[in-house]
């Protein structure tokens, strides 16, 4: 586990280190891809749009994770005037959730394409990849943080951390974090491949793919602050949901064209 790293006489948190590292990398991949497949987009006009995105995904994430300690908040409320920093620790720094980020993004994108800022098919194409790679840099963030730990293991494949983190220490957990990061890397990857024709197939192939990633990978993990709701956990309902929406995008790419054809031909 490493939390901090030293840099310029201060200790300074690797997990905000690498999700600021992996915003950053995620905002060349877009300059780069818009330069290459949308170039009536200003750099100016790609990291505005950038921009916003991270504003909303930073947000939901937030937002997401109070929801799930909201019962704790409440009963810790007091702490807001009598504690302040105590309650800044406990509920504001930290705690990102990234399924609320990625409905913090989805609001904002909705608000791009209304107000035409950018079509679908540019942000599909510029800056959807984007988005496993940084969330896989984020998720070696969680492993040196030890947050979002993995189940107990026997396998040489178990981490073990020390007295002082988020995870308990002294019994090898899965790192499932890790798990995750090769998952987004690979997602990350395929997306990048100049094989998706029609807009919305880039789309399906992420909602599909990310979402039986985290279904498998919320199987292994060990924390209890990712909620439960009922017998699976929140993430693994919105995976569902990902899931099938990724199937239906899917299924109606490929009967438009038949769809098209019977209309014309009545």
């Amino acid at each position: 586990m490493l939390p901090y790293i030293h840099l310029i006489n201060r200790d300074v948190p690797v997990y905000g280190l690498l999700m600021a590292a992996g915003g950053a990398l995620g905002w060349l991949i877009s300059v780069h891809r818009a330069q290459r497949y949308a170039p009536q987009l200003s750099r100016e006009a790609v990291t505005r749009v950038y921009l916003i995105f991270v504003a909303g995904a930073l947000i939901g994430a937030k937002v997401y994770s109070l929801i799930l300690v909201w019962p704790a908040l409440t009963a810790n409320i007091s702490l807001l005037w009598n504690n302040p920093q105590l309650f800044l620790q406990m509920f504001v720094y930290g705690g990102l959730v990234f399924y609320g980020g990625l409905i913090g993004g989805a609001l904002c994108t909705a608000w791009l394409l209304v107000s035409r800022r950018v079509t679908f098919t540019q942000l599909e194409t510029v800056y959807l990849p984007a988005v496993p790679l940084v969330h896989g840099i984020g998720r070696v963030g969680c492993f040196c943080a030890g947050c979002c730990y993995g189940v107990p293991t026997s396998s040489f494949l178990g981490v073990v951390y020390p007295e002082g983190g988020f995870a308990p220490a002294g019994i090898p957990l899965v790192p499932v974090q890790l798990f995750e990061t090769a998952g987004d890397l690979l997602l990350f990857g395929a997306l990048c491949l100049p094989v998706y024709r029609q807009p919305g197939r880039r789309l399906a192939a992420y909602l599909l793919g990310y979402g039986c990633l985290r279904f498998a990978t919320e199987c292994f993990r060990g924390d209890a602050a990712r909620g439960l709701a009922g017998p699976l956990s929140g993430a693994q309902w919105i995976s569902l949901a990902c899931i099938a929406a990724g199937v239906i995008i899917t299924s109606y790419l490929c009967l438009r064209p038949r769809i098209r054809g019977r209309s014309q031909a009545g």
